[in-house]
């Protein structure tokens, strides 16, 4: 798969050259990312796209971009590992190490924003990959002007050298012009929200939504969301670590005596290919929900509860 990026061995960068036709922004939902990755690793080239031969040494810094080294160092990666690898107009990319080597990581800062990715050296060949929305002007006063996303891919030569591959690409609103009706404005609430990386219907449970979405965190990185409508509740995680271990939402259902009712469980997680699925357990112990982790939900006697199946659309 790293076929496309060893060709670009003999030259420090280049431009690839635009597809013919670019994909409809309505198709942009949270797996978006990962096509993008796809279309580069398989035939090397895609919209914005620049490759990045392999590097031995950093490339030269400023000020402000030695003191960012520094600070990765003093944040938690190995000191004499961290060097910048890869940069595009405002984009920058690191690698590094951490855990004295135990995994292999790329960094990507964009202005003040940064995201991470790490995994052992063992799975280079699934590379790594990190992204970062920048807002566009808006086209009036009024209408958001949608987003920008810039992407790097890194993966590791057979000795061990990172390869890069780095993409810019804006959306213009259509994140939820997939939708329709009343969903179509949920969406548009959550993009409003911050949810404008990426946002898609994983499922529903008691006839509405289940959200997959992602957003920049308080920190500046990218975080996976499960929103359930259903009451309200969010289970976010960082992009990484809901892609290796999912997210959940436990529902717990009680009277007005405070009496349970019904206990669920909403677990998403995702394929190799970070294909996500949701399962529904309805009929979930009370027990396994943990203080924290819960939505309690007070029924009005004789309300009845109603809980979709895993995969029932119920629109029809």
């Amino acid at each position: 798969m790293t076929d496309a990026f060893a060709a670009m061995a003999d030259g420090e960068s280049h431009q690839a050259v635009p597809p013919d036709t670019p994909r409809d922004a309505r198709r942009r939902s949270a797996m978006v990312v990962v096509a993008a990755a796809a279309v580069v690793l398989a035939i090397g080239v895609g919209a914005g796209w620049a490759l990045f031969s392999p590097r031995t040494a950093s490339l030269p810094l400023t000020d402000a971009q030695q003191q960012r080294r520094v600070a990765l160092v003093a944040e938690e990666y190995d000191a004499g590992s961290v060097r910048a690898i890869a940069q595009t107009a405002d984009a920058l990319a690191w690698y590094a190490t951490r855990g004295d080597g135990e995994s292999v990581c790329l960094i990507l800062d964009v202005g003040d924003q940064s995201q991470a990715d790490c995994r052992p050296p063992e799975e280079r060949e699934r590379g790594l990959m990190a992204s970062l929305p920048l807002p566009l002007p808006a086209d009036d006063g009024e209408d958001p002007g949608g987003s920008e996303f810039v992407q790097a891919t890194m993966f590791l030569t057979e000795t061990g050298e990172p390869m890069v591959g780095m993409q810019r690409w804006g959306v213009q609103s259509g994140v939820i012009d997939q939708f329709e009706g009343a969903e179509r404005d949920r969406a548009g609430a959550l993009v409003e929200e911050g949810y404008e990386m990426g946002l898609s219907i994983v499922g529903y449970f008691r006839g509405a939504p289940v959200w997959l979405g992602d957003r920049v965190s308080e920190q500046g990185s990218t975080e996976r969301c499960l929103i359930v409508d259903a009451g309200g509740a969010i289970a976010c995680e960082s992009f990484q670590q809901a892609l290796s271990s999912g997210l959940d939402v436990h529902v717990v259902e009680v009277d007005p005596t405070g009496g349970v009712v019904a206990a669920s469980v909403l677990d998403l997680r995702f394929t190799t290919q970070q294909t996500p699925y949701l399962t529904v357990d309805a009929d979930a112990s009370a027990d396994e929900a943990a203080p924290g982790d819960s939505l309690i939900i007070q029924v009005p006697p004789g309300d009845p509860i109603e809980v979709e199946p895993p995969g029932h659309d119920p629109r029809g």
